[in-house]
């Protein structure tokens, strides 16, 4: 299964964590959006992820999972309830 990091990394500017925050939703944003015009090809795509920093840094920013590990991983998630029905 192939890997692709993409970062995006702002230096020698200061920002709030509000500021912080409201960048890294809008990168998830368009990120996610790039897959899109890119036509990836995701059979079972799982994201997660968050903008908040006092919650679990080590997770800031967005991860895209697909295939096995994603199913794996989103079945845990359903069996541990964080996962809502629409």
């Amino acid at each position: 299964m192939a890997r692709n990091e993409f970062r995006f990394v702002v230096d020698g500017v200061d920002l709030t964590a509000e500021q912080q925050s409201l960048i890294a939703k809008e990168i998830q944003q368009a990120g996610l959006a790039a897959l899109g015009t890119a036509n990836a090809k995701l059979t079972n795509p799982l994201t997660l992820g968050h903008g908040n920093l006092k919650l679990r840094p080590e997770w800031y920013g967005l991860w895209v999972l697909d295939g096995p590990f994603a199913q794996e991983l989103g079945q845990k998630i359903n069996d541990i309830g964080f996962w809502m029905q629409r």
